[in-house]
C-alpha cells in the first residue's frame, strides 16, 4: 500500500514511478528501524495475506476481484517471487497439522495464487514443487508441496464407520470432502497448465516424474517404504482424470489427436529426460523446456511395458516409419493431426468442466464475465498445431493418466479385494469354530482381527467408490476404447499402433470392469459400456492381444454386457450391431480352443469356458447366431466341438469321482469315532471337506454347463458332432455318462443334499438322453454307439430306460423313441460282432498302431513313415499338432495318400466278410438238416412204437 500511494504522490508531481527495486527501498524506510519489530510487522502482514488467499474469491474476507492483477502489474517477476514465496512458506508451514476437516485454506491459497500466470509461475519455480534430490515416491511425496494434501485419505478409525446406524453419513461427509481436496488441486493445476509453456511444462515434468519414482509399483512385490501411498495416489489419480475431462466430454471428437508416436517411448530410458531438472530452473528456461516436450519418449518409459502384441523388431519399425515420416514431413504421422484447424482446437479448448479452472472464481480475473480460456495458451496452440511432429497435451495427459490409474486405482481396487476376500476367510474360520458366541479361545482373535479387516474395507469403498470418481474413471476408460477402436480401423498402419499399446491397457480396463461388479453393479451396469465390449471382442483375436491368460479374462467382461437373468432380449446391442452378430461366435469359439494351449492355470480355463459357454446360453436364445454359427469354418468348428467334448468328459469324470469321495467323507464325519476326535482334528477335517465340496461343485456346474452347450448347439447344427473324427469321440461320451448314472455302481453316488454340490441327476441324465436322440437319426452315430465296447452295455441302457419311465425324466414320446433305437442298436451291435469274429485273423499291417482297429483310409506320415488311419489321426490333430511317433510338426495337409494298402485293405474285409456269410449259412443249413433229421427220428421213434 505505501508503495502505491509512493507512486501515485510521484505521478501527482509530475515525476516518472519509482521501479520495484526503489519501491523496496520506500518500504524499508517506511518499517520500524527494530528489527524484531519489523519482522514482527512482516509476518503479520503475511497471516492476514494468507487468511484473505484462503478465502474462495466472493466469500467475506475474500480478496477483492482483480487484486492480484492490480498486485502483479505493479511489481517485478524477481519481487514477486520473494513476496510470494514467504506466502507459499506459510502454506508449507501448515502440513504439519493437515487433517481432512482442514486442509481447505492453505489449498486455497494455492489455487488463488495459481489463478495469475505471473503467480502460478512463482507456484511451479518454488523449491518445494518440484523438489530436487528425491530417490523414490515416498521421498517425494513427502518433500513436495502437494505431496501431504494428496496423501490425505479416510484411515477407517472414525467410529462412526463402524457404527450401522452412522456409517451412510459418515460415509457422505467423507466423501465430499476427499471430493473438495481432489477438485481444489485439479483446479490449482489447470490454472498452471494455461499459465504458458513454461509453466505447463514444469507441471508435466512433475507428474511424470511422480509417476517414474513409482514405477515400482508395477511389481508384485515392492517395499511400501519407496513408494508413494496407495491414498496419495488415489488422490493423484482422481486429478489426472478430472484434468482429462475436457477432452473426453468434448461434443468435438478429439480421439485422433491422440498421436500414438508417444507410444514409442522408452528407448531413451528414464534418466535420459532433462525434464525433471528444468521443472526446478527458473523462467528462463521457458524455451528449451518448452521444445523439450516433443520428445516422444521423454514423459514415461514404456521400455520395460509389454505390449499388446508387438515385439521388439515391431516396435524399432515403427520408430522408424516415424521418423521417416518426420524427415518426408509430407506425409504426417497418420491422420492424428490432420484437419485440426486453430480456431476450431482452441474453441474446442475452452470447453471445461464446470468448476476446474473457472475464471469467474478467480481474484486474478479481469472481468466477471470473461471467457473461459483454454489449457494451452494461444503460443503454444500454434506451434503445436503447425507443427505434427509434436506431442499435444490431449496425447500427453491420456497416456499420463492412464499411467497414474494403473500405478494407484487400479491397484486400490485389488488391495480391497483382498481384504474382501480375507473377511471371508474370517468369517467361514469362525463359523468352522461353532460361530462368534463359540468357547473356543481363538475366535476371540479371529473376530478381532475380522472387525479390523471390516474397518479397513469400509475406509477404503468411501476413498475408492465414490459415484462421481467413478463415472468420471468409466468414461476415460469408454473414451481409450473408443481411441483403441479407432487405431484398429485405420488398416495396417493403425493396428501397428495398437499393437505398440502397453498391455496394462487392456488389464486395467478388464480390471476395473470385473472387480467393480463386485463392488458397484448397479453402477457399473448404469455406464454406457458398448465401446469397451466392441474392444473386449477385438482383443480375444490372438493376433491383436498376445496374452492367454488376459485374453481369457475378456469373457468375463462380455458377460456383463447379458441382462440380468441370461433372458432374451432382441433389442439388446449383441442382437442388433453386426458387429456382434458377425464376429463374435468366431472370437468366442477361437478362444474357447486357443485358451487350451495358452499360459493359463489349468483350472483358468475352464473358468473361461464356463463363462463362454453362459455367453453363448443366451446368444442361442437368438437365431441370428445359429447362422452364424452355420457359416463358421468347419475344420475350426469340429477343433471346438473336440475341445467342448474334451471338457465334459474329464469335468464329469472327476465330479463323480470326487461325489465318491464325498459321500466316504460324510460317512466317516458322521460316525461316532469322529465325534471324539479333538475339536482342532474336527475343525481340520471339517475345513478339508468344505474345499471338497467347492471343488466339486466348481467340477459339476462345468460339466454340466459343457453338457448343455453340447444339447442346444447339436440341435441345430449336428454335422460336427457326427464328422468321422468326432463320431465315435461324442458316441463313447454319452455311452459311459449314461452307464455311470444307471450302472451298477450308481449307489456310490448317493450323497446327503446332493444339491449342495452341483449334483442334479435327473437333468443330467435327461440332457444326455436328448443329445442321444438328436443324434440317433445318423446311422454312423448308432454304428459308432454299438461299437463302443467300453461302455456300451444293452442291459444298463434298458434300466435307463425303465428309469426314464418311472421318474418321468422326459416325455412320453421321447421315452418310446429311446426303446426303438435301443433295439437298433443292439441289432447293429450283433452284427459287428459277428463281423469281428470274421476278422478275427486280420494281418497286423491292416490294423491301425495307435487304436488297433481295423484301417480303411490309410495314409503314412510324412516323417515318421509309420501308416495309420485317417480318422484316427485327424483326431489326433484336433488335440495336439505333432506327429504322435517323433513329435515334429504336422498337418492335415501332409498327410501322404496309401491307395494301393487301401484296395488291398478293403478287398481283404469284402472277402472276410464273404467267408463269413458263406460259414453262417453253410451253418445254418447244417442246423436245420441236424433239426429236421432230429424231427424224422422222432417220427420213426413214434411209428415204432406205435
Amino acid at each position: 500500500g505505501a508503495a502505491a500511494r509512493g507512486a501515485e504522490e510521484a505521478r501527482g508531481r509530475g515525476r516518472p514511478p519509482r521501479g520495484a527495486a526503489e519501491e523496496r527501498r520506500g518500504l524499508r524506510r517506511l518499517a520500524p528501524t527494530d528489527m524484531l519489530e519489523e519482522e514482527k510487522q512482516r509476518q503479520k502482514c503475511l497471516e492476514q495475506a494468507f487468511q484473505m488467499l484462503s478465502r474462495i474469491s466472493g466469500h467475506p474476507g475474500s480478496l477483492p476481484q482483480g487484486f492480484l492483477r492490480a498486485v502483479v502489474a505493479k511489481f517485478d517477476e524477481e519481487f514477486l517471487s520473494e513476496a510470494f514465496g514467504s506466502i507459499i512458506g506459510l502454506v508449507v508451514a501448515n502440513h504439519r497439522l493437515l487433517k481432512l476437516d482442514n486442509f481447505l485454506p492453505p489449498l486455497v491459497v494455492l489455487q488463488n495464487l495459481t489463478s495469475c500466470p505471473q503467480l502460478a509461475r512463482v507456484v511451479a519455480h518454488h523449491p518445494q514443487f518440484n523438489p530436487e534430490g528425491v530417490m523414490n515416491g515416498m521421498q517425494m511425496q513427502l518433500a513436495m508441496l502437494l505431496g501431504p494434501y494428496l496423501a490425505l485419505t479416510t484411515n477407517g478409525k472414525d467410529p462412526r464407520l463402524a457404527s450401522a446406524h452412522q456409517r451412510s453419513q459418515a460415509v457422505s461427509e467423507t466423501r465430499t470432502k476427499i471430493s473438495s481436496l481432489q477438485a481444489t488441486v485439479a483446479n490449482m493445476l489447470f490454472n498452471m497448465l494455461k499459465a504458458g509453456p513454461d509453466v505447463q511444462e514444469s507441471v508435466l515434468a512433475w507428474i511424470s516424474k511422480i509417476l517414474r519414482l513409482n514405477s515400482e509399483r508395477r511389481k508384485m512385490q515392492f517395499d511400501p517404504l519407496k513408494v508413494s501411498s496407495l491414498g496419495f495416489f488415489v488422490n493423484m489419480g482422481a486429478v489426472m482424470v478430472t484434468l482429462s475431462m475436457p477432452f473426453i466430454s468434448s461434443k468435438r471428437d478429439r480421439i485422433p489427436s491422440v498421436n500414438p508416436r508417444f507410444l514409442t517411448g522408452g528407448e531413451a530410458g528414464p534418466n535420459t529426460s532433462s525434464s525433471t531438472s528444468s521443472s526446478s530452473s527458473g523462467p528462463n528456461t521457458s524455451s528449451s523446456t518448452s521444445s523439450s516436450s516433443s520428445s516422444s519418449g521423454q514423459r514415461l518409459d514404456y521400455g520395460n511395458c509389454t505390449r499388446l502384441s508387438a515385439t521388439p523388431g515391431d516396435l524399432k519399425a515403427l520408430r522408424g516409419r516415424f521418423r521417416r515420416l518426420d524427415g518426408g514431413g509430407g506425409e504426417g504421422d497418420g491422420k492424428e493431426n490432420d484437419g485440426d484447424g486453430q480456431k476450431g482446437k482452441e474453441k474446442e479448448e475452452e470447453k471445461v468442466e464446470a468448476g476446474a479452472g473457472d475464471s469467474k472464481a478467480s481474484p486474478c480475473a479481469p472481468a466477471p464475465q470473461g471467457r473461459r480460456r483454454s489449457l494451452l495458451p494461444v503460443c503454444e496452440r500454434k506451434r503445436k498445431y503447425s507443427d505434427k511432429k509434436k506431442i499435444n497435451m490431449v496425447t500427453e495427459m491420456f497416456f499420463l493418466t492412464m499411467e497414474c490409474l494403473q500405478l494407484g486405482y487400479i491397484r486400490s481396487l485389488h488391495a480391497l479385494n483382498r481384504v474382501v476376500r480375507e473377511i471371508g476367510q474370517c468369517q467361514q474360520t469362525i463359523e468352522f469354530m461353532g460361530g462368534e458366541n463359540s468357547a473356543n479361545p481363538m475366535v476371540f482373535g479371529v473376530k478381532l482381527q475380522l472387525n479390523s479387516l471390516r474397518s479397513s474395507m469400509v475406509a477404503m469403498r468411501t476413498h475408492l467408490l465414490d459415484p462421481k470418481l467413478l463415472r468420471k474413471i468409466f468414461a476415460l476408460y469408454g473414451w481409450a476404447a473408443r481411441w483403441m477402436l479407432y487405431q484398429f480401423s485405420l488398416g495396417p498402419e493403425g493396428r501397428a499402433n495398437l499393437a505398440a499399446v502397453p498391455e496394462y491397457f487392456a488389464a486395467d480396463m478388464v480390471n476395473l470392469y470385473i472387480l467393480m461388479n463386485r463392488f458397484e453393479p448397479i453402477m457399473l451396469r448404469s455406464q454406457p459400456m458398448e465401446d469397451v465390449m466392441r474392444v473386449v471382442v477385438t482383443l480375444m483375436d490372438s493376433s491383436v492381444m498376445k496374452n492367454a491368460s488376459l485374453r481369457g479374462q475378456l469373457p468375463d467382461v462380455l458377460l456383463l454386457a447379458l441382462p440380468v437373468g441370461g433372458i432374451a432380449s432382441p433389442d439388446h446391442m449383441l442382437v442388433t450391431r453386426p458387429f456382434f452378430t458377425e464376429g463374435l461366435i468366431p472370437k468366442l469359439l477361437g478362444l474357447y480352443v486357443e485358451i487350451e494351449f495358452g499360459e493359463n492355470q489349468f483350472y483358468n480355463k475352464f473358468h473361461t469356458r464356463y463363462t463362454i459357454s453362459q455367453i453363448l446360453k443366451f446368444l442361442w436364445q437368438h437365431p441370428v447366431y445359429h447362422d452364424s454359427l452355420r457359416k463358421y469354418e468347419r475344420p475350426k468348428m469340429i477343433r471346438f466341438v473336440n475341445m467342448l467334448c474334451n471338457d465334459a468328459v474329464w469335468l464329469l469324470d472327476e465330479a463323480l469321482k470326487q461325489l465318491e469321495e464325498v459321500r466316504a467323507e460324510q460317512k466317516t464325519m458322521a460316525s461316532s469315532e469322529f465325534q471324539r476326535q479333538t475339536p482342532a482334528v474336527r475343525h481340520r477335517r471339517e475345513a478339508q471337506f468344505m474345499q471338497l465340496q467347492r471343488t466339486t461343485r466348481a467340477q459339476m456346474n462345468l460339466a454340466s454347463a459343457s453338457i448343455q452347450m453340447i444339447g442346444y448347439m447339436s440341435q441345430a447344427y449336428r454335422e460336427p458332432f457326427l464328422s468321422a473324427e468326432l463320431v465315435s469321440r461324442v458316441a463313447e461320451m454319452i455311452n459311459y455318462y449314461i452307464n455311470k448314472l444307471n450302472g451298477p455302481r450308481v449307489s456310490s453316488l448317493k450323497v446327503k443334499d446332493p444339491k449342495k454340490f452341483g449334483f442334479r441327476p435327473k437333468n443330467l441324465l435327461r440332457e444326455l438322453v436328448r443329445i442321444f436322440l438328436v443324434f440317433a437319426e445318423d446311422v454312423g452315430f448308432l454304428k459308432a454307439t454299438a461299437a463302443d465296447a467300453r461302455s456300451y452295455n444293452q442291459k444298463v441302457f434298458n434300466v435307463a430306460a425303465t428309469n426314464l419311465e418311472k421318474r418321468d425324466i422326459v416325455s412320453e414320446a421321447e421315452q418310446r423313441r429311446f426303446r426303438a433305437v435301443l433295439e437298433r442298436v443292439a441289432q447293429l451291435h450283433a452284427e459287428m460282432e459277428r463281423e469281428d469274429d470274421a476278422l478275427v485273423n486280420i494281418p497286423n499291417d491292416y490294423l491301425d498302431p495307435i487304436m488297433a482297429t481295423v484301417m480303411t483310409d490309410p495314409v503314412m506320415l510324412p516323417t515318421s513313415k509309420v501308416i495309420v488311419d485317417r480318422a484316427v489321426i485327424k483326431r489326433h490333430l484336433l488335440n495336439s499338432t505333432t506327429d504322435p511317433f517323433n513329435r515334429s510338426e504336422l498337418d492335415v495337409k501332409d498327410l501322404v495318400e496309401m491307395p494301393e494298402l487301401k484296395r488291398k485293405i478293403l478287398g481283404y474285409i469284402r472277402e472276410c466278410k464273404r467267408d463269413a456269410a458263406r460259414e453262417r449259412k453253410k451253418q445254418k443249413a447244417g442246423d436245420y438238416a441236424v433239426k429236421m433229421n432230429g424231427r424224422d427220428n422222432c417220427e420213426d421213434s413214434q411209428d415204432s412204437k406205435s
